[in-house]
């Protein structure tokens, strides 16, 4: 098929829109490392899915590019109480934003021990057994049930990246 000129508006379709953001953000990354490494360069990107789950991706580290752009920040402010007026109500969104993603995270948590407690009382022992005995539609079955878990665990870790980069802007 090829490739084809894509017009720069929004994508109207939901899924199409996901698939779209999942593709240009590993896309972004890429370039991002390939920048990194070209030219020794630190650099940190947050990047919010159309459903608000944080992607980060950072070289060496977000954390350490985040802290240095909060020291250089503060530095090249430390003179004009005017700019750093204007400081205040971003740190009080980015603080906001924090608490909304640790409320977030803490119902994950609890979302998952419930779905673990489902997971034990089903007594679905056929997930217990050595895999050398399923059946063929049987492991294809576990292979999708392990992918799902994982896709969501990628999202978790993401989505704590993402918090622990607006910690670190929030402490400022």
């Amino acid at each position: 098929m090829g490739r084809r000129k894509i017009k720069m508006e929004m994508v109207q379709d939901m899924n199409t829109r996901q698939v779209t953001f999942s593709k240009r953000r590993t896309g972004l990354f890429k370039k991002a490392s390939e920048l990194a490494t070209l030219c020794n360069a630190e650099l940190g990107i947050v990047v919010f899915s159309p459903g608000g789950k944080p992607f980060s991706y950072g070289k060496p580290n977000l954390d350490s590019v985040a802290e240095r752009f909060m020291r250089e920040y503060d530095d090249s402010d430390s003179g004009d109480e005017e700019k750093s007026g204007n400081y205040r109500p971003k740190l009080k969104r980015l603080s906001e934003r924090l608490d909304l993603l640790n409320q977030e995270v803490e119902a994950e948590k609890e979302r998952g021990e419930k779905s673990q407690e489902k997971l034990e009382s089903a007594g679905d022992e056929r997930f217990k057994e050595s895999i050398e005995t399923l059946t063929l539609d049987e492991l294809n079955e576990y292979k999708d049930r392990l992918q799902t878990v994982h896709g969501r665990i990628e999202g978790q870790v993401n989505h704590l990246q993402a918090s622990s980069c607006l910690m670190l802007l929030s402490r400022k």
